[in-house]
């Protein structure tokens, strides 16, 4: 499996919708469709305007399904539905592999009229597809209890540090050695804050580079054997866009106020 990851690190994309031209036809016109802001079916039967920021990019859901592709797990999950964008990618790479089973969690499928409930049995793939209609804590400890594993695991829930960490350690005890949690939306913050204490702590997981810079990646390579008092100091990369702001007009009035008090 190591070796085929390596097959998909690399991509040189063409322009815009061209990206999709390897999917199959269904899910490329599903997909289309999405993008190009035409109206979604929902669970209610009724056509639904879609909010044109809740998507994920081409190039994203592209190097997710040339992943499965490569790796072909039995078992994918998601963490967050929303209206499909990526769970259309994940059905792509099943039907290209030949089997597969992919899970989607999400509760708040009733904002998003149930869209993304849907979009496999508008891709006629319902039997590739589960829905799961809770929060995604009680999801994975109940997969944990009965002992599921899935190999790809895109987290993409709620982006508060806490609660998108929680999420990558329950995912953590769903991924086998060779498998693959995935953190979508490195432009916040929190998330990359999520990123930083698992390159320092979780020494049964090593980072992949990705052309993609709105993820990160990271492969699980063994058992979690750190002692019960593991903790390592982790350093937040987004520090460094607060350190190039420091130029001397910006330290001036805080080195002043700091003699004042040292009373100098």
């Amino acid at each position: 499996m190591a070796e085929n990851l390596k097959k998909v690190r690399n991509i040189d994309p063409p322009p815009s919708n061209e990206l999709l031209s390897p999917l199959p036809p269904p899910i490329r016109s599903a997909l289309l469709s999405r993008y190009n802001g035409e109206p979604q079916l929902g669970s209610d039967g009724v056509q639904h305007k879609l909010d044109a920021d809740t998507a994920i990019k081409r190039e994203q859901g592209m190097w997710m399904y040339r992943l499965c592709r490569e790796v072909k797990p039995k078992k994918t999950l998601e963490i967050g539905l929303a209206y499909g964008y990526s769970t259309l990618y994940f059905l792509a790479a099943i039907r290209e592999n030949g089997f597969g089973l992919h899970t989607s969690v999400d509760p708040f499928q009733g904002v998003w009229h149930g869209i993304g409930s849907c979009c496999a049995q508008s891709v006629d793939m319902s039997e590739s597809f589960r829905f799961i209609d809770e929060k995604g804590v009680p999801a994975m400890v109940r997969f944990a209890d009965r002992g599921e594993s899935f190999e790809v695991i895109f987290i993409d829930g709620n982006h508060r540090f806490d609660d998108a960490l929680v999420d990558f350690t329950l995912a953590a005890e769903l991924c086998p050695t060779g498998g693959c949690i995935i953190l979508d939306d490195m432009w916040m913050i929190s998330i990359r804050r999520v990123a930083a204490f698992i390159r320092s702590n979780r020494t049964d997981f090593e980072e992949l580079k990705t052309p993609v810079t709105n993820i990160a990646v990271f492969r699980r390579t063994g058992e979690d054997t750190r002692p019960w008092t593991h903790y390592v100091e982790f350093f937040d990369d987004t520090r460094l866009h607060a350190v190039g702001r420091l130029t001397p007009a910006f330290l001036r009035p805080a080195a002043k106020a700091l003699l004042r008090v040292l009373g100098r």
